[in-house]
């Protein structure tokens, strides 16, 4: 087994999602192949190379991470140390409204029942891609009315209270299908019937809100989930818990998303520019 392929067993066992991994190994195995060694002034240069190829912050973030997380495996903690990310100003992640979550709903037919489930749990339950992706048929409490939702980030198992409704529209869904498979979701055109995969996901949600005049992805479904949680006074470290964050600070931005929202509407109402008129 070669430096990489140990690299992705370690961060495998450190509970790096799938894709953590994929990308993490990727950028090590170019920096490794370019003749990169274990010292931070090596891998300086390698940034300072692809900054001008024209990486922007934010992707040369990710290359520091993956360099340092490769710097600890193999044991060179202060090299990784020394080693500092290029700050990354932080947006407010982009959520649909209310009426815009229904439109693309009504865009999708009534046949499609697998497609019009996809955005009802990704929304209706706030759910990671890959974790819609990995949910099986077993994972489905219609007694208790929860899912259970397997290996988030940081390899965390959680429960996700869903609602009577969302419920007869998974019952209704598994009702049509007629295939053995495990999965709750499942690629239609295979015969094998494996669980659907992140690409399908992405590709129906582009499709329908298209129809539906909309940019749509699955994280701005989740952040969807927990704006309009938020601002039907959902408290914060309940939404903590059902978006599986390890840390209060990364749901805290959702607050600053729903006082942006609340600024529009004011300065839309105008009342005070109403009394001076």
């Amino acid at each position: 087994m070669g430096a990489v392929e140990e690299f992705e067993t370690y961060l495998d066992l450190e509970g790096k999602s799938p894709n953590t991994v994929r990308m993490y190994s990727y950028y090590v195995r170019r920096y490794l192949e370019g003749g990169g060694d274990l010292s931070a002034r090596s891998a300086l240069r390698f940034l300072a190379n692809l900054r001008k190829r024209g990486y922007s912050n934010k992707s040369l973030n990710l290359v520091v991470q993956a360099l340092r997380a490769y710097f600890r495996f193999e044991g060179h903690d202060d090299e990784a140390e020394r080693l500092k990310p290029p700050k990354v100003p932080r947006g407010l992640p982009k959520a649909l409204t209310k009426e815009e979550v229904r439109s693309l709903i009504s865009v999708i037919p009534p046949t499609r029942k697998r497609d019009r489930l996809i955005v009802l749990l990704l929304y209706g339950a706030g759910l990671r891609v890959s974790e819609l992706c990995n949910l099986k048929k077993s994972d489905v409490d219609f007694e208790r009315s929860t899912l259970l939702v397997r290996g988030g980030k940081g390899a965390k198992d959680r429960v996700v209270p869903v609602s009577r409704s969302l419920l007869e529209e998974i019952r209704s869904y598994l009702k049509s299908r007629d295939d053995m498979s495990e999965y709750l979701l499942v690629e239609e055109r295979r015969s094998s019937k494996d669980s659907i995969s992140t690409k399908t996901v992405w590709y129906l949600l582009k499709r329908y809100g298209k129809r539906a005049g909309l940019k749509v992805t699955p994280h701005m479904l989740r952040h969807s989930f927990a704006t309009h949680m938020l601002e039907n006074g959902v408290d914060i470290r309940a939404i903590q818990e059902l978006l599986g964050h390890s840390n209060l600070s990364t749901t805290q931005i959702y607050t600053k998303v729903t006082v942006e929202h609340l600024r529009k509407a004011q300065e839309k109402a105008k009342l005070i520019e109403g009394l001076m008129g």
